[in-house]
């Protein structure tokens, strides 16, 4: 009787945690159910800018973008969103200026209908409008969320609970963001 009661919970729980709200920005499909919601989580970008720059100015073929931000999800969701020391954006001296950026993940859609997720990074100059400092396309994933390490080097988790992360890094004498080893 103990491992039909035992059995008959895990399926009710197994139920519960395959459902997930959506909403007109991200659709969480029900099955599979023991996958992770951001593992089937569908994002629909609808912006045509980020923090002011218009989409296209970002990457020509792009003409959808939007920003992750935490009151886009349902807010069954957020409860996740909010562990550990990750964010959709983070702030920093990442190319080792004096200049502060802000490096943002989110969804892009191309004209032609295929859509990824992105790492922004833009430079805010004082009295001046942010400009792109790195655009990074990631076509095989939508989910990402950022961490700012003490190197001043930007790691994008591709999930929430996994090791999947790729980091990426200012190199002085290249003048640019370079993606390193794999995140271990």
């Amino acid at each position: 009787m103990k491992r039909i009661l035992l059995a008959w919970l895990l399926l009710v729980l197994a139920t519960a945690a395959g459902t997930v709200a959506s909403n007109d920005f991200v659709t969480v499909a029900p099955q599979p159910s023991a996958y992770a919601w951001w593992l089937r989580a569908q994002f629909h970008p609808s912006g045509v800018e980020v923090r002011g720059i218009p989409v296209n100015k970002i990457r020509p073929a792009w003409c959808k973008a939007t920003e992750f931000r935490k009151d886009l999800f349902p807010a069954d969701l957020v409860p996740d969103l909010e562990q550990g020391n990750v964010a959709f954006s983070v702030d920093g001296y990442f190319d080792g200026s004096k200049i502060k950026q802000t490096a943002l993940v989110g969804v892009y859609e191309t004209c032609r209908g295929r859509r990824g997720s992105f790492l922004l990074v833009l430079s805010a100059p004082p009295g001046k409008p942010p400009e792109v400092r790195f655009v990074h396309e990631m076509p095989d994933g939508q989910f990402a969320i950022l961490g700012a390490m003490p190197d001043a080097s930007i790691v994008v988790f591709h999930c929430m609970e996994c090791d999947n992360a790729t980091r990426f890094k200012w190199n002085k004498a290249n003048k640019r963001f370079v993606r390193q080893a794999t995140v271990e």
